[in-house]
Protein backbone atom coordinates (compact mmCIF):
# COMPACT_ATOMS: atom_id res chain seq x y z
CA UNK A 1 0.00 0.00 0.00
CA UNK A 2 1.38 3.70 -0.71
CA UNK A 3 0.17 7.29 0.54
CA UNK A 4 -0.80 10.10 -1.21
CA UNK A 5 0.43 13.42 -0.22
CA UNK A 6 -1.00 16.73 1.31
CA UNK A 7 0.49 20.03 -0.15
CA UNK A 8 3.05 20.26 2.53
CA UNK A 9 3.94 16.69 1.99
CA UNK A 10 2.09 15.24 4.87
CA UNK A 11 0.95 11.63 5.03
CA UNK A 12 -3.12 11.49 4.25
CA UNK A 13 -4.41 7.76 3.92
CA UNK A 14 -3.15 4.86 2.21
CA UNK A 15 -3.79 3.57 -1.29
CA UNK A 16 -4.26 -0.31 -2.27
CA UNK A 17 -2.47 -0.84 -5.61
CA UNK A 18 -5.76 -0.85 -7.37
CA UNK A 19 -6.87 2.71 -6.00
CA UNK A 20 -3.32 3.65 -6.32
CA UNK A 21 -3.73 2.92 -10.37
CA UNK A 22 -6.61 4.68 -10.30
CA UNK A 23 -5.33 7.69 -8.81
CA UNK A 24 -2.26 7.76 -11.08
CA UNK A 25 -4.62 7.35 -14.16
CA UNK A 26 -7.25 10.00 -12.85
CA UNK A 27 -4.14 13.05 -12.52
CA UNK A 28 -2.24 11.81 -15.51
CA UNK A 29 -5.51 12.36 -17.61
CA UNK A 30 -5.67 16.12 -15.79
CA UNK A 31 -1.87 16.71 -16.53
CA UNK A 32 -1.93 15.76 -20.55
CA UNK A 33 -5.41 18.03 -20.62
CA UNK A 34 -4.59 20.83 -18.82
CA UNK A 35 -8.31 20.93 -18.42
CA UNK A 36 -11.08 18.75 -18.07
CA UNK A 37 -14.04 17.71 -16.49
CA UNK A 38 -15.22 15.13 -14.68
CA UNK A 39 -17.19 13.40 -16.87
CA UNK A 40 -14.61 13.96 -19.78
CA UNK A 41 -11.99 12.06 -17.37
CA UNK A 42 -14.65 8.87 -17.17
CA UNK A 43 -15.66 9.20 -20.75
CA UNK A 44 -12.00 9.13 -21.71
CA UNK A 45 -10.32 6.41 -18.90
CA UNK A 46 -13.70 4.16 -18.58
CA UNK A 47 -13.66 4.62 -15.02
CA UNK A 48 -16.91 5.10 -13.49
CA UNK A 49 -18.07 8.47 -12.99
CA UNK A 50 -19.02 7.64 -9.13
CA UNK A 51 -14.85 6.72 -8.96
CA UNK A 52 -13.65 9.60 -10.40
CA UNK A 53 -15.79 11.91 -8.46
CA UNK A 54 -14.75 10.13 -5.44
CA UNK A 55 -11.15 10.44 -6.51
CA UNK A 56 -11.15 14.46 -7.96
CA UNK A 57 -12.78 15.14 -4.52
CA UNK A 58 -9.88 13.68 -2.78
CA UNK A 59 -6.91 15.43 -4.98
CA UNK A 60 -9.39 19.03 -4.56
CA UNK A 61 -9.14 18.48 -0.51
CA UNK A 62 -5.21 17.51 -0.32
CA UNK A 63 -4.24 20.45 -2.79
CA UNK A 64 -3.17 19.01 -5.93
CA UNK A 65 -5.74 19.86 -8.11
CA UNK A 66 -8.38 22.70 -8.42
CA UNK A 67 -11.44 23.83 -10.02
CA UNK A 68 -10.74 26.35 -12.98
CA UNK A 69 -14.70 27.65 -14.61
CA UNK A 70 -16.66 25.71 -16.21
CA UNK A 71 -18.18 25.31 -20.05
CA UNK A 72 -21.51 24.29 -21.04
CA UNK A 73 -22.31 20.65 -21.73
CA UNK A 74 -23.38 20.02 -25.15
CA UNK A 75 -25.19 16.67 -24.27
CA UNK A 76 -26.85 17.79 -21.15
CA UNK A 77 -29.97 19.04 -22.33
CA UNK A 78 -30.62 20.70 -18.63
CA UNK A 79 -28.25 23.40 -19.42
CA UNK A 80 -25.77 22.53 -16.85
CA UNK A 81 -22.10 22.98 -16.94
CA UNK A 82 -19.09 20.92 -16.64
CA UNK A 83 -16.68 22.15 -14.22
CA UNK A 84 -13.04 21.75 -15.23
CA UNK A 85 -10.64 20.65 -13.48
CA UNK A 86 -6.74 21.41 -13.89
CA UNK A 87 -3.24 20.39 -11.82
CA UNK A 88 -2.79 22.95 -9.32
CA UNK A 89 0.97 24.78 -9.17
CA UNK A 90 3.14 25.10 -6.49
CA UNK A 91 1.34 22.03 -4.99
CA UNK A 92 5.08 20.42 -4.91
CA UNK A 93 8.53 21.31 -6.25
CA UNK A 94 11.68 19.47 -7.57
CA UNK A 95 15.06 19.65 -8.77
CA UNK A 96 15.90 18.42 -12.07
CA UNK A 97 19.64 17.96 -13.19
CA UNK A 98 20.87 16.90 -16.80
CA UNK A 99 24.48 15.51 -16.99
CA UNK A 100 26.34 15.79 -19.72
CA UNK A 101 30.29 16.41 -21.18
CA UNK A 102 29.69 19.86 -21.84
CA UNK A 103 28.04 20.87 -18.84
CA UNK A 104 25.63 20.12 -15.91
CA UNK A 105 22.23 21.77 -15.77
CA UNK A 106 20.13 22.47 -12.35
CA UNK A 107 16.45 23.37 -12.29
CA UNK A 108 14.58 24.45 -9.34
CA UNK A 109 10.22 23.97 -10.47
CA UNK A 110 7.44 23.27 -9.47
CA UNK A 111 4.74 20.27 -10.30
CA UNK A 112 3.74 21.86 -13.19
CA UNK A 113 7.10 22.82 -15.11
CA UNK A 114 7.09 26.78 -13.56
CA UNK A 115 11.07 27.43 -13.53
CA UNK A 116 11.96 29.36 -10.06
CA UNK A 117 15.95 29.02 -10.24
CA UNK A 118 18.49 27.66 -12.54
CA UNK A 119 22.07 27.10 -13.07
CA UNK A 120 24.33 25.42 -15.65
CA UNK A 121 28.05 24.78 -14.58
CA UNK A 122 30.88 24.17 -17.27
CA UNK A 123 33.14 21.21 -16.80
CA UNK A 124 36.72 20.71 -16.66
CA UNK A 125 37.62 19.78 -20.45
CA UNK A 126 40.66 18.26 -19.60
CA UNK A 127 39.64 16.05 -16.31
CA UNK A 128 37.06 13.30 -16.08
CA UNK A 129 33.64 14.17 -15.02
CA UNK A 130 33.62 12.03 -11.69
CA UNK A 131 30.74 10.88 -9.21
CA UNK A 132 31.78 13.68 -6.51
CA UNK A 133 32.11 16.60 -8.53
CA UNK A 134 28.94 16.37 -10.08
CA UNK A 135 27.00 15.30 -6.31
CA UNK A 136 29.11 18.47 -4.94
CA UNK A 137 27.58 20.62 -7.62
CA UNK A 138 24.19 19.58 -7.04
CA UNK A 139 24.20 19.80 -3.68
CA UNK A 140 25.47 23.46 -3.90
CA UNK A 141 22.24 23.81 -5.86
CA UNK A 142 20.11 22.12 -3.78
CA UNK A 143 21.78 24.26 -1.13
CA UNK A 144 20.48 27.69 -2.97
CA UNK A 145 17.18 26.24 -4.01
CA UNK A 146 15.89 25.38 -0.19
CA UNK A 147 15.02 28.74 1.04
CA UNK A 148 13.29 29.46 -1.77
CA UNK A 149 10.39 27.09 -1.45
CA UNK A 150 8.58 25.18 1.69
CA UNK A 151 10.03 21.66 0.44
CA UNK A 152 11.49 19.71 -2.52
CA UNK A 153 9.99 16.75 -2.86
CA UNK A 154 12.55 14.61 -4.77
CA UNK A 155 15.37 15.55 -7.58
CA UNK A 156 15.46 13.82 -11.10
CA UNK A 157 18.54 13.53 -13.31
CA UNK A 158 18.68 13.16 -16.75
CA UNK A 159 21.25 10.70 -18.03
CA UNK A 160 23.41 10.99 -21.65
CA UNK A 161 22.16 6.90 -21.84
CA UNK A 162 20.21 4.66 -20.44
CA UNK A 163 19.44 3.65 -16.38
CA UNK A 164 18.48 0.33 -15.54
CA UNK A 165 16.81 -0.32 -12.26
CA UNK A 166 19.62 -2.35 -10.01
CA UNK A 167 22.67 -0.72 -12.21
CA UNK A 168 24.74 1.78 -10.81
CA UNK A 169 25.79 2.95 -14.85
CA UNK A 170 24.98 4.43 -17.15
CA UNK A 171 24.25 2.39 -20.79
CA UNK A 172 25.88 3.99 -22.94
CA UNK A 173 28.88 3.45 -25.41
CA UNK A 174 30.67 6.64 -24.38
CA UNK A 175 33.81 5.54 -22.47
CA UNK A 176 33.65 8.87 -20.52
CA UNK A 177 30.74 7.53 -18.48
CA UNK A 178 32.60 3.77 -17.67
CA UNK A 179 33.69 4.76 -14.15
CA UNK A 180 30.12 7.18 -13.22
CA UNK A 181 28.55 6.05 -10.22
CA UNK A 182 24.84 6.49 -10.07
CA UNK A 183 24.22 4.49 -6.68
CA UNK A 184 26.70 6.27 -4.86
CA UNK A 185 25.34 9.35 -6.14
CA UNK A 186 21.55 8.52 -4.96
CA UNK A 187 23.11 7.93 -1.47
CA UNK A 188 24.91 11.32 -1.34
CA UNK A 189 21.49 13.26 -1.94
CA UNK A 190 18.92 14.02 1.26
CA UNK A 191 16.20 13.20 -0.87
CA UNK A 192 14.32 10.43 -3.17
CA UNK A 193 16.78 10.34 -6.80
CA UNK A 194 15.16 9.27 -9.81
CA UNK A 195 17.27 8.72 -13.27
CA UNK A 196 16.26 8.32 -16.61
CA UNK A 197 17.54 8.76 -19.99
CA UNK A 198 17.16 12.27 -21.35
CA UNK A 199 15.79 12.34 -24.15
CA UNK A 200 12.74 10.59 -22.47
CA UNK A 201 12.88 13.18 -19.71
CA UNK A 202 12.64 15.69 -22.68
CA UNK A 203 8.92 14.19 -23.69
CA UNK A 204 7.89 13.41 -20.37
CA UNK A 205 8.13 17.26 -20.36
CA UNK A 206 6.00 17.77 -23.20
CA UNK A 207 3.37 15.49 -22.51
CA UNK A 208 2.53 16.77 -18.91
CA UNK A 209 3.95 20.55 -18.94
CA UNK A 210 3.50 21.31 -22.06
CA UNK A 211 1.27 19.84 -23.82
CA UNK A 212 -1.53 21.45 -25.70
CA UNK A 213 -5.23 20.31 -23.90
CA UNK A 214 -6.88 19.72 -27.04
CA UNK A 215 -3.96 17.10 -28.86
CA UNK A 216 -6.80 14.06 -28.51
CA UNK A 217 -4.41 11.26 -28.66
CA UNK A 218 -1.19 12.10 -27.36
CA UNK A 219 0.83 10.89 -29.76
CA UNK A 220 3.95 12.32 -30.62
CA UNK A 221 7.77 11.72 -31.40
CA UNK A 222 10.75 13.91 -29.47
CA UNK A 223 13.75 14.32 -31.84
CA UNK A 224 17.26 15.24 -30.42
CA UNK A 225 20.19 15.92 -32.02
CA UNK A 226 23.35 16.50 -29.79
CA UNK A 227 26.38 14.69 -29.48
CA UNK A 228 24.62 11.65 -30.53
CA UNK A 229 20.83 11.32 -31.61
CA UNK A 230 18.16 9.84 -29.66
CA UNK A 231 13.99 9.69 -30.36
CA UNK A 232 11.24 9.21 -28.08
CA UNK A 233 7.97 8.13 -28.96
CA UNK A 234 5.06 9.57 -26.89
CA UNK A 235 2.10 7.01 -27.06
CA UNK A 236 -1.34 7.92 -25.56
CA UNK A 237 0.91 10.34 -23.17
CA UNK A 238 3.43 7.29 -22.19
CA UNK A 239 6.73 6.47 -23.59
CA UNK A 240 6.89 3.81 -26.09
CA UNK A 241 8.72 0.27 -25.07
CA UNK A 242 10.10 2.08 -22.82
CA UNK A 243 12.43 -0.61 -21.29
CA UNK A 244 13.58 -2.02 -24.96
CA UNK A 245 16.88 0.35 -24.99
CA UNK A 246 17.12 -0.37 -28.73
CA UNK A 247 14.32 1.57 -29.21
CA UNK A 248 15.01 5.16 -30.22
CA UNK A 249 18.15 5.03 -31.13
CA UNK A 250 17.94 6.52 -34.56
CA UNK A 251 21.82 7.79 -34.44
CA UNK A 252 22.26 4.03 -35.74
CA UNK A 253 20.25 3.45 -38.43
CA UNK A 254 21.85 3.86 -42.47
CA UNK A 255 21.76 6.17 -44.64
CA UNK A 256 24.03 5.54 -47.28
CA UNK A 257 25.02 1.98 -47.02
CA UNK A 258 29.07 1.79 -47.44
CA UNK A 259 29.21 5.56 -45.79
CA UNK A 260 31.56 6.53 -43.29
CA UNK A 261 32.71 4.16 -40.37
CA UNK A 262 30.03 4.80 -37.28
CA UNK A 263 31.63 4.37 -33.80
CA UNK A 264 29.50 1.55 -33.47
CA UNK A 265 30.72 -0.32 -36.22
CA UNK A 266 27.73 0.03 -39.19
CA UNK A 267 28.93 2.27 -42.25
CA UNK A 268 26.44 5.58 -43.11
CA UNK A 269 24.59 5.97 -39.78
CA UNK A 270 22.33 9.23 -39.41
CA UNK A 271 24.71 10.09 -37.08
CA UNK A 272 27.95 10.61 -39.48
CA UNK A 273 25.94 13.20 -41.32
CA UNK A 274 24.12 14.96 -38.22
CA UNK A 275 25.18 14.75 -34.89
CA UNK A 276 26.77 17.52 -33.55
CA UNK A 277 30.58 15.64 -32.96
CA UNK A 278 30.88 14.35 -36.24
CA UNK A 279 29.56 18.11 -37.92
CA UNK A 280 32.28 19.30 -35.41
CA UNK A 281 34.71 16.80 -36.86
CA UNK A 282 34.46 16.92 -40.29
CA UNK A 283 34.55 20.82 -39.84
CA UNK A 284 38.09 20.52 -38.17
CA UNK A 285 39.31 18.11 -40.79
CA UNK A 286 38.08 21.16 -43.66
CA UNK A 287 40.07 23.84 -41.10
CA UNK A 288 43.30 21.70 -41.48
CA UNK A 289 43.29 20.90 -45.14
CA UNK A 290 41.42 24.08 -46.80
CA UNK A 291 42.62 27.29 -47.13
CA UNK A 292 39.42 28.67 -48.59
CA UNK A 293 37.07 28.55 -46.10
CA UNK A 294 35.91 31.00 -43.58
CA UNK A 295 36.58 28.39 -40.25
CA UNK A 296 40.12 30.41 -40.43
CA UNK A 297 38.54 33.44 -39.97
CA UNK A 298 36.16 32.16 -37.08
CA UNK A 299 38.55 30.10 -35.26
CA UNK A 300 41.71 30.78 -33.68
CA UNK A 301 42.19 27.01 -34.33
CA UNK A 302 40.80 23.95 -34.74
CA UNK A 303 40.22 23.29 -31.32
CA UNK A 304 38.41 25.94 -30.62
CA UNK A 305 35.56 24.83 -33.41
CA UNK A 306 32.49 24.41 -31.91
CA UNK A 307 28.87 23.97 -33.80
CA UNK A 308 28.12 27.72 -33.34
CA UNK A 309 31.43 28.43 -35.32
CA UNK A 310 30.00 25.73 -37.90
CA UNK A 311 26.48 27.68 -38.13
CA UNK A 312 28.54 31.23 -38.93
CA UNK A 313 30.75 29.70 -41.26
CA UNK A 314 27.00 28.78 -42.97
CA UNK A 315 25.41 31.73 -42.99
CA UNK A 316 28.12 33.55 -44.61
CA UNK A 317 28.04 31.22 -47.20
CA UNK A 318 31.55 28.90 -46.75
CA UNK A 319 30.69 26.27 -49.81
CA UNK A 320 32.35 23.25 -48.01
CA UNK A 321 29.98 23.92 -44.84
CA UNK A 322 26.70 24.53 -46.38
CA UNK A 323 27.57 21.03 -48.27
CA UNK A 324 28.00 19.99 -44.77
CA UNK A 325 25.03 21.48 -43.28
CA UNK A 326 22.69 20.70 -46.31
CA UNK A 327 23.73 16.82 -46.00
CA UNK A 328 22.88 16.78 -42.42
CA UNK A 329 19.67 18.68 -42.72
CA UNK A 330 18.71 16.13 -46.04
CA UNK A 331 19.54 12.97 -43.47
CA UNK A 332 17.18 13.70 -40.97
CA UNK A 333 14.49 14.66 -43.50
CA UNK A 334 14.89 11.26 -44.72
CA UNK A 335 14.61 9.86 -41.06
CA UNK A 336 11.51 11.75 -40.22
CA UNK A 337 9.29 11.10 -43.38
CA UNK A 338 10.68 7.24 -42.62
CA UNK A 339 9.27 7.18 -39.27
CA UNK A 340 6.16 8.70 -40.54
CA UNK A 341 5.54 5.32 -42.58
CA UNK A 342 6.42 3.40 -39.32
CA UNK A 343 4.99 5.17 -36.33
CA UNK A 344 1.07 6.67 -35.23
CA UNK A 345 2.28 10.76 -34.41
CA UNK A 346 0.72 13.80 -34.66
CA UNK A 347 3.51 15.99 -33.95
CA UNK A 348 7.41 16.08 -34.45
CA UNK A 349 9.50 17.76 -32.05
CA UNK A 350 13.06 18.66 -33.32
CA UNK A 351 15.30 19.60 -30.61
CA UNK A 352 18.65 20.59 -31.93
CA UNK A 353 21.39 23.48 -31.86
CA UNK A 354 21.59 22.92 -35.38
CA UNK A 355 18.13 24.65 -35.71
CA UNK A 356 19.34 27.69 -33.82
CA UNK A 357 19.34 29.44 -36.58
CA UNK A 358 16.41 30.64 -39.27
CA UNK A 359 18.17 29.94 -42.31
CA UNK A 360 18.52 25.85 -40.89
CA UNK A 361 14.96 25.50 -39.16
CA UNK A 362 13.76 26.99 -42.70
CA UNK A 363 16.07 24.36 -44.69
CA UNK A 364 14.18 22.11 -42.76
CA UNK A 365 10.34 22.94 -42.79
CA UNK A 366 11.38 23.35 -47.01
CA UNK A 367 12.55 19.57 -47.18
CA UNK A 368 9.48 18.24 -45.17
CA UNK A 369 7.32 20.55 -47.27
CA UNK A 370 8.60 20.35 -51.17
CA UNK A 371 10.37 16.86 -51.09
CA UNK A 372 8.66 14.55 -49.26
CA UNK A 373 6.28 12.05 -51.11
CA UNK A 374 3.15 12.75 -52.90
CA UNK A 375 1.81 9.72 -51.78
CA UNK A 376 3.11 9.93 -47.66
CA UNK A 377 2.05 12.49 -45.75
CA UNK A 378 4.44 14.86 -44.20
CA UNK A 379 3.69 14.97 -40.14
CA UNK A 380 1.11 16.75 -38.96
CA UNK A 381 2.89 19.30 -37.27
CA UNK A 382 6.88 19.85 -37.08
CA UNK A 383 7.80 21.54 -33.78
CA UNK A 384 11.20 22.73 -34.14
CA UNK A 385 11.77 23.02 -29.94
CA UNK A 386 13.85 26.36 -29.27
CA UNK A 387 17.27 25.28 -28.11
CA UNK A 388 17.98 25.39 -24.34
CA UNK A 389 20.51 23.90 -21.89
CA UNK A 390 17.63 23.38 -19.21
CA UNK A 391 15.83 21.51 -21.55
CA UNK A 392 16.63 18.47 -20.74
CA UNK A 393 16.89 19.58 -16.69
CA UNK A 394 13.23 20.70 -17.49
CA UNK A 395 12.64 17.28 -18.62
CA UNK A 396 14.20 15.96 -15.55
CA UNK A 397 11.98 17.31 -13.06
CA UNK A 398 9.05 16.31 -14.86
CA UNK A 399 10.23 12.84 -14.75
CA UNK A 400 10.53 13.16 -10.86
CA UNK A 401 7.24 14.59 -10.76
CA UNK A 402 6.17 11.16 -12.81
CA UNK A 403 7.49 9.15 -10.43
CA UNK A 404 6.97 10.86 -6.85
CA UNK A 405 3.58 12.42 -7.62
CA UNK A 406 2.31 10.41 -10.33
CA UNK A 407 3.79 7.23 -8.41
CA UNK A 408 4.67 5.87 -12.31
CA UNK A 409 7.24 3.68 -12.30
Amino acid sequence: MKQTHTQDGKHTKKLTRKQLSLYSTILHKIYTKHAISRIDIANETGITTATVSLICSELLSIGLIQEVGEIASPCDKAGRKKILLSVRPGHSYYIGAELSEKFFAFVLTDNTGVVLEKKTVTPDIHSTITTDFFAEQLLCFLKTALPLVPRINAVGIAVPGHFSPGSSRIMTNNAYWESFDLEALASKLPLPVFFSNNVHCMARAESLFFSEGDDTDGNFTFFHIGRGIHCAHMYHNDLYSKHNLNIGELGHITIQPGGELCECGKKGCLQTFASETWLVRKARLLYRTSSHTFLHQLAENEESISLSTILDAYNLGDTAIVFLIHQAVESIWITITNLNMIIDSSRVFVHSKLFCTHSTAALLREYLERKSSPFVSPPQQLIIKPYSPYTGAIGASAFAVWRALLQKD
